[in-house]
């Protein structure tokens, strides 16, 4: 199996300005959104009690185009109290809007850039196998994030592999990853890549064709409640 190059994407820190927010319940929140083009949100963890906030939602959207879900936020308080120290803190979580996609809530951990962290961060893939643009070939990536255990401050916002180098029969696992990259802590025997042979890519669609129950199609073509 050959080494692939590996690449740690540098998280970055992003300012992010939000003020206390007394506005709760749909109601009053879908007004603040509507009238003031402001995203509620809160922030919690280390032993310090949760706080509602509310932020622009032009920035944060802006914020979220340049890749700042995997950006350590520093939050500055305004508003009433403009004298509150500002804090770092990771996005664990944002709810969108499941039909127009955009923003509805936000959900801000507390952290400490000293403090060491065990987490998931995007594994990336760049470069076409060998063995899929000269051979034929398939591509079936079956991991698309990997555990690290290092200091907040340290934290990637990805990893990136080169798998250009990659043939048919080539299976790329976590294990292959630990020599460049001690602090993963993810199951070394985890597959991350395989590249396929052709015979095994028509072999697995003629296996999901068999899986359709005979009869299915006629029935969807002419089945009940269905209009001359």
């Amino acid at each position: 199996m050959p080494q692939v190059p590996l690449q740690i994407q540098v998280r970055e820190q992003v300012a992010l300005k939000v003020q206390s927010r007394q506005e709760q319940g749909k109601g009053p929140v879908g007004q603040m959104r509507r009238l003031q083009g402001q995203l509620p949100g809160v922030i919690y963890g280390h032993n310090q009690p949760a706080e509602s906030f509310k932020t622009d939602a032009h920035g944060l959207e802006r914020i979220l185009s340049k890749g700042g879900q995997n950006a350590i936020i520093l939050v500055e308080h305004g508003g009433p109290d403009p004298d509150k120290a500002s804090e770092q803190a990771l996005i664990r979580d944002i709810q969108y809007h499941k039909v127009r996609g955009d923003v509805l809530h936000l959900d801000l951990l507390r952290i400490d850039p000293s403090e060491t962290l065990r987490a998931n961060v995007p594994l990336l893939t760049e470069g076409v196998p060998e063995g899929v643009r000269n051979e034929g070939g398939a591509l079936q990536q079956t991991l698309t994030s990997i555990e690290m255990e290092c200091v907040v401050s340290e934290m990637p916002a990805a990893m990136v592999i080169d798998i250009s180098s990659l043939v048919i029969g080539d299976s790329l696992h976590v294990s292959d990853l630990l020599e460049q990259e001690r602090r993963i802590t993810t199951d070394p025997s985890r597959t991350i890549v395989n590249i396929l042979a052709p015979r095994l890519v028509a072999a697995e669609e003629e296996a999901e064709e068999a899986e359709v129950p005979e009869g299915e199609e006629e029935a969807g073509e002419g089945g009940e409640g269905g209009e001359e």
